[in-house]
């Protein structure tokens, strides 16, 4: 099944560290505008590398920003 994919930009230290590590791109899994862990609104996106996932706030995250890619990962 193919996935849509974005690529993420650090923006504080701790998200271009780890841009360096994992580099680029990460598929998309879920968006919410929820989240248990944060009262920020969203929305927030789930993002997927490798064996890797981290959610990201989409318009107020203080790590990292997300642009669109025109790919589909397989």
């Amino acid at each position: 099944m193919a996935q849509l994919s974005v690529n993420m930009t650090g923006t504080s230290e701790f998200g271009r560290e780890c841009i360096v590590k994992m580099g680029n791109p990460w598929c998309i899994r879920k968006v919410s505008y929820q989240v248990p862990f944060s009262t920020k609104p969203g929305p927030w996106i789930l993002l997927k590398r490798k064996h890797f996932q981290r959610w990201v706030n989409l318009t107020a995250d203080q790590n990292f920003l997300i642009k669109g890619t025109d790919q589909l990962i397989h």
